[in-house]
């Protein structure tokens, strides 16, 4: 049986906000769906994980033995988010996203090349599209100031492009290093029913993008086998 690990965010656990925007973790329901006599899926990722955690992660995890075949590398959500807080309290001042570009490109890099060492192919993958107004209202519910963020932003729609910019990094590092890419984004941007993959609170996805999502992952994973 080949093995495969996955490291990433919230995203990889299937969580979904509720009425009352409270998580819950569906992995299991959607993992089902799938065969697992022919792979094993190790799943590393954690709500609210950057690709600093991410790194840490793989250096744990190759310092320990990795027997796997393949391990995908999946961030950039949490890596493009800001102190929105901040940002309300000062919408003239300067932000940076909780993990900056250059950065985020060096420890992807860092965390490619420890997989390497270990024997285990890196495979990497573009992020699903997220509704910035729909973010823009989930972070402003308990009273921050939509006003003054959007003061600052300009317009809501940049939260939509500033993700894509991670994206888009992941894209472009991967066709730069010659490594398998999932392109998630290119599979979710064209459906006209992408409004109801997207959750409510605009950044995770509904049970209907989750099985893209994963659906995507498995028909990349399934010739490989």
């Amino acid at each position: 049986m080949e093995r495969a690990y996955v490291y990433g965010d919230s995203l990889l656990k299937a969580t979904m906000p509720d009425e009352t925007m409270r998580y819950h973790f569906h992995l299991a329901e959607i993992m089902a769906q799938y065969p697992t006599e022919r792979l094993e899926v190790v799943n590393r990722a954690k709500m609210g994980s950057t690709i600093s955690k991410g790194l840490s992660l793989v250096e744990h995890d190759v310092q320990r033995g990795m027997d796997a075949r393949w391990a995908l590398v999946a961030y950039g959500g949490n890596d493009s988010d800001f102190d929105w807080a901040g940002v309300a309290a000062d919408p003239e001042g300067t932000h940076k996203p909780r993990t900056e570009l250059p950065d985020f490109r060096a420890k992807l890099k860092q965390t490619v090349t420890e997989l390497l060492r270990a024997g285990v192919q890196p495979v990497l993958m573009t992020l699903p599209p997220i509704d910035g107004k729909r973010y823009l209202d989930y972070i402003c519910r308990d009273g921050l100031s939509r006003e003054r963020i959007l003061q600052w932003l300009g317009d809501e729609g940049r939260i939509y492009r500033h993700q894509e910019l991670y994206s888009d990094t992941v894209a472009a590092f991967a066709l730069s290093e010659g490594l398998p890419l999932i392109d998630v984004r290119r599979r979710f941007l064209p459906l006209r029913e992408l409004p109801q993959m997207i959750a409510a609170d605009g950044i995770h996805l509904t049970m209907l993008g989750y099985r893209q999502l994963f659906d995507t992952l498995a028909q990349w994973v399934t010739p490989q086998l």
